[in-house]
């Protein structure tokens, strides 16, 4: 695929990137959620003259965001730490005070669902919001904490913090910027979004949430979780910057890994002992149906920077991605293209693979009719 349609095709990725994410009502609404019941908690009783830190985790703390299909909802994860020694505590009983704290309130107490590790908060057709409760793992200067695991009865480690400053970290290889450290406060904003760029790999990880949510449609109990997916990326982005090349490094540095017997180990690179992918050894048809979905994805993505011409690349990524918004991206692309075009003024924005004019800052100019036909 020579350059233009490349470039073409970079840019296509990441305005369905931008069109998956949260929008900015929705982020709003979440971020006004999230605070209330970070306050409602934090005010309890029960946890009176304790240090209590809420702070986000998953998709909103790293921004991989992705657009649910028809029926299905955006989850906002959160955590709810309190400073106390975990040692000869029963772990449930951490569980049942958050419940109990939560059905104080007269809002939230029709919507509380008791999970395995979380009490999720039902918001009808919008989103649920699952509140992770945890306390510190010890008293050094690391971020690891223990949750509670009704099911197995004990505590389990975890590291959200932690995680998101690794993946965060990984997501900037491309520009070689690493992550400003920013003092803690006791119920931590959530990371802005930038509204129309965002990091290779951040783009990529939500490529590859869509196409699983796309293919595991009829099926959504055999998917692979998302956490396992982003540490995979994480884990083997090598800081290409296109979200193209990212994709591909990825997908094939993951089969690479698939060993011939047993599983791949997925950890929390940031706790060796969480061991995010165990549910596999309970269930190894889920971990077959997520090296399938893999291998099928590579297949896809191999063939697509195969074909020559941007209309058979965008009826291959309808499928992958979805009509409507390869649809939407596509008008907008041209839109753009065309205008930009009859003033000779086309350009990459920077490392982003976003078209802009080539006046704006930091644009490279691209040759007039680089992207016509084959």
């Amino acid at each position: 695929m020579f350059n233009g349609l490349s470039n073409q095709l970079d840019d296509l990725l990441q305005r369905v990137g931008y069109k998956l994410q949260i929008s900015k009502t929705q982020r709003e609404l979440a971020e006004q959620r999230y605070k209330a019941v970070g306050t409602w908690l934090s005010n309890g009783e029960e946890f009176k003259g304790k240090k209590v830190e809420i702070y986000p985790q998953g998709s909103l703390s790293i921004s991989t965001t992705v657009k649910p299909l028809l029926k299905q909802e955006y989850d906002l994860d959160l955590v709810c730490e309190i400073d106390e020694n975990w040692h000869n505590k029963n772990p449930i009983q951490l569980l049942d005070s958050i419940e109990k704290r939560l059905k104080e309130h007269d809002t939230y107490k029709a919507m509380v669902e008791r999970k395995n590790r979380c009490i999720r908060l039902n918001y009808a057709n919008e989103f649920h919001m699952d509140i992770l409760p945890a306390h510190p793992t010890d008293k050094g200067f690391n971020t690891n904490v223990k949750v509670p695991d009704r099911k197995a009865k004990d505590w389990k480690d975890s590291n959200p913090k932690g995680y998101a400053a690794w993946f965060n970290e990984r997501s900037n290889l491309y520009s070689g910027v690493l992550l400003e450290k920013k003092a803690a406060a006791s119920i931590q904003p959530l990371p802005m979004d930038d509204p129309t760029r965002k990091p290779p790999l951040k783009r990529a990880v939500q490529l590859i949430k869509r196409y699983r949510d796309i293919y595991f449609e009829k099926n959504p109990d055999s998917a692979p979780i998302s956490i396992v997916l982003t540490t995979l990326a994480g884990k083997y982005y090598d800081g290409q910057v296109s979200v193209n090349e990212a994709l591909s490094v990825i997908l094939n540095k993951i089969i690479v890994n698939i060993p011939k017997e047993g599983r791949i180990i997925v950890l929390n690179p940031t706790n060796a002992k969480e061991d995010l992918s165990e549910r596999w050894d309970e269930n190894p048809d889920l971990y077959q149906s997520f090296v399938d979905f893999i291998l099928d994805f590579n297949k896809r993505w191999d063939e697509l920077n195969k074909i020559q011409g941007i209309d058979q690349i965008a009826k291959e990524l309808k499928i992958m991605f979805g009509e409507n918004i390869i649809n939407e991206s596509l008008k907008e692309q041209a839109e753009l293209m065309e205008k930009a075009r009859k003033s000779s003024n086309l350009g990459v924005l920077g490392t982003s693979g976003l078209l802009v004019a080539a006046t704006k800052e930091q644009a490279v100019p691209v040759r007039k009719n680089t992207f016509y036909g084959e």
